[in-house]
């Protein structure tokens, strides 16, 4: 078994995970990876951020923080989806680094070091980890995934490992441009690489779920792919535009024959069947465009409104930085509020 990385104890680690319904693995979800952070040797601190559960799972990490300083539970006014509960979790990172992760196990904790010794050795600021096998989920999920990772690439212009999930450590710096992006429509992976910095991978296998099954279906899925594309990139307007050009050009091409064809005393007969397909052709790309169109102004409205991308109810426990890292204490350190301004303009 390889030796784990040695890192400074003056380092702060937070690792952000969503949780939604996780009642039946949380509990060895934070066992480990408090484990894990406690093999390190740094500070760290685990928030928690639940996402309007409608199982007890809320309870559990109450009583999970309750026993342990430095897990933060941020219970969430009610379910705003897992793209702003990342984010009310990264806006909370008080820590030097940060990483995000699911709470289901199947982001192994014990890759956590790995990760970081690469950002830090390679001088990155972003590692993600890179997947070479993901158990437990079908072949048209993952082909589905890849074609929407494509399809996202073609209109944004940015490039997204498609082998790639929000398993990821950031610098503080790569966190600061990630979290001064507020849009509401939000798709993270996204936001990742348009901040750009320089980003590196850690292959793991992914394991199959622990426990339960996941709330990420094909209908979240593609709403993930209209706001990662219509969110991003312009390019589909001019996609519609250029195809609006061509048919209009050609059904001109098509009746400037016509005109021409009846100057010369050709003998046409009127059809029903052309003037139909015709009809049809324009009123299908007009109401092509007009969806289109609407997709961009509902994004528009959205964001217009400028309101804040989440609410947080109530938050559970608090996060210790003043005593060696291997030993637990209940001593309160600075308001959170202090430090996490502190952090943000370091």
């Amino acid at each position: 078994m390889a030796a784990l990385p040695t890192f400074s104890s003056q380092l702060v680690l937070s690792v952000v995970a969503p949780v939604y319904n996780e009642a039946a693995g949380i509990t060895a979800f934070v066992e480990t990876a408090l484990h894990t952070l406690k093999s390190m040797g740094v500070g760290y601190e685990l928030i928690l951020v639940n996402d309007g559960s409608r199982d007890n799972s809320l309870a559990i990490m109450q009583e999970l923080a309750s026993q342990h300083s430095n897990v933060r539970v941020l219970e969430l006014s009610r379910n705003y989806g897992r793209e702003i509960a990342m984010t009310a979790g990264l806006d909370a990172a008080i820590g030097d680094y940060a990483v995000i992760m699911d709470s289901d196990l199947q982001d192994p904790p014990q890759l956590i070091p790995a990760m970081l010794q690469k950002l830090l050795t390679d001088q990155l600021d972003v590692v993600y980890a890179a997947r070479t096998s993901r158990l437990g989920e079908s072949w048209l999920k993952i082909n589905s995934s890849r074609l929407f990772y494509w399809l996202a690439a073609q209109a944004s212009g940015l490039k997204i490992p498609d082998n790639a999930g929000d398993f990821r450590v950031f610098s503080r710096r790569a966190l600061n441009a990630v979290n001064a992006m507020k849009e509401h429509n939000r798709y993270l992976k996204m936001l990742y690489a348009y901040a750009g910095f320089r980003v590196g991978f850690v292959s793991f296998d992914r394991a199959a779920r622990l426990t339960g099954e996941s709330s990420y279906n094909y209908q979240k899925l593609i709403d993930a792919a209209l706001d990662a594309i219509f969110a991003f990139s312009t390019k589909p307007l001019r996609w519609m535009s250029l195809l609006s050009v061509g048919i209009s050009g050609l059904l001109l091409a098509y009746a400037v024959g016509v005109v021409i064809n009846k100057l010369q005393g050709a003998q046409m007969v009127e059809g029903w069947a052309s003037l139909m397909l015709m009809m049809s052709l324009m009123f299908s790309l007009m109401f092509l465009f007009l969806g289109l169109m609407s997709e961009y102004l509902g994004r528009i409205l959205t964001e217009s409104k400028n309101r804040p991308l989440y609410f947080v109810r109530e938050e559970f426990g608090s996060s210790h930085f003043v005593a060696p890292p291997m030993v637990e204490t209940s001593t309160p350190t600075a308001p959170k509020k202090h430090q996490s301004k502190a952090r943000n303009h370091a």
